[in-house]
């Protein structure tokens, strides 16, 4: 399961990550095998303990206290205008930077050249196009609303007005937040064929896990 790859002397040497990596995985598959197998024995021979253990873990837990929290708006307009020359400042500071950098001084043929072991060099040379491209938009974007916030920053309010709408997750939240056991009625109805199915299905994930890791 473990890949390879050449030193400089050309042996083939196993790569650690992959390794660890692929171990963790096959660990991972044994582990839900036979937990599978022991779940399907206990559908079989045993289906009022199993129906137990559903019971005690299957506990629902509703997320309307949680949502209330969240679902509360945060003002810091009036802080930002407060500080808005500092702010303005920095933000236009910042966008001149990424601006000089990825339009001046950004190296691409350097970068595919330090990160060209990672990734296929055709993939890497669009990722940095694409990190160039929108670093140098955003960057301008950036610098007209920091001119802006730092000199007229009356000219944003409409634009924030229009932006800035509160959009409740109270629906979303509340036709999510019910609970559906068509899974577990299922299988309480059908106990013994599920654990079959389950059996054969674990059986085969074990077996082919160690003849694949060994």
């Amino acid at each position: 399961m473990a890949s390879t790859l050449f030193n400089q002397s050309g042996i083939v040497m196993a790569n650690p990550v992959s390794i660890i990596l692929g171990q963790s995985l096959a660990i991972f598959l044994l582990v839900g095998a036979l937990s599978g197998i022991a779940a399907s024995l206990l559908l079989i021979f045993k289906p009022h303990l199993m129906t137990r253990v559903n019971r005690a873990a299957n506990r629902w837990i509703s997320t309307r206290h949680l949502n209330q929290w969240l679902d509360r708006s945060v003002s810091i307009e009036q802080w930002i205008y407060r500080r808005h020359r500092s702010l303005g400042m920095l933000v236009v500071f910042g966008a001149c930077y990424i601006l000089v950098y990825f339009g001046l001084l950004f190296d691409k043929a350097v970068a595919l050249q330090r990160l060209s072991g990672h990734m296929s060099a055709w993939l890497l040379d669009m990722l940095l196009d694409t990190l160039a491209l929108a670093s140098l938009t955003g960057a301008a974007a950036a610098l007209f609303v920091g001119l802006f916030l730092w000199l007229r920053p009356s000219l944003l309010r409409g634009i924030e007005e229009s932006a800035n709408q509160w959009v409740s997750s109270r629906r979303a939240v509340r036709l999510l937040d019910i609970p559906h056991d068509q899974v577990e009625r299922f299988v309480a109805g059908h106990a013994q064929r599920v654990g079959w199915l389950l059996l054969l299905g674990s059986i085969y994930l074990f077996v082919a896990v160690l003849r694949v890791w060994m």
